[in-house]
């Protein structure tokens, strides 16, 4: 007796298979991007994502900034905590003058032409925002290797820049 088999798309279970295989490296994906920290620069309005960098704690965010009245140079030095959490560990400038604080509780130091404020007291920020100027930002780095630049990120947009999990 000649049994009759059904006559299925053999390639149905190789596309079940596969579309199997795309969803778990999503949800996968999705996970580590919970777990592992990753630092972001997103509108503060629309929450329109601009910047996504894996760091981890320990790492130094650092801004390079020119003072818009003074236009003096002006750095700061943040480092990633463990929960997230931006720690200010030194801002750096050219020199004083109107709104550049001058008289901070923290230890002061001269090098290669710049004032040096360090050993900052009560300097930790869930998070920075700022409204956006392509002239005056000149830079953002993670460990000293530029993440973007003034000109990458909307003029005069309202940004939020975080570390979540």
């Amino acid at each position: 007796m000649k049994r009759f088999r059904s006559k299925k798309p053999r390639g149905r279970g190789v596309l079940t298979a596969l579309l199997l295989v795309l969803l778990l490296s999503a949800q996968t994906v999705y996970a580590v991007r919970r777990t592992h920290p990753v630092l972001t620069i997103t509108g503060q309005v629309d929450g329109e994502e601009y910047l996504a960098v894996p760091v981890s704690p320990g790492d130094e965010l650092s801004f390079g900034w020119e003072h818009s009245f003074e236009h003096v140079t002006w750095n700061e030095y943040y480092t990633i905590l463990s929960d997230g959490t931006l720690k200010l560990t030194s801002i750096a400038v050219g020199g004083f003058g109107a709104g550049i604080p001058a008289e901070m509780d923290c230890t002061y130091r001269y090098e290669d032409g710049l004032i040096y404020m360090e050993d900052i007291e009560n300097s930790e920020f869930p998070e920075i925002r700022w409204i956006h100027s392509q002239t005056q930002v000149i830079f953002i780095a993670v460990n000293g290797e530029i993440i973007a630049e003034g000109a990458d990120l909307p003029q005069r947009a309202r940004l939020l820049l975080k570390v979540t999990y």
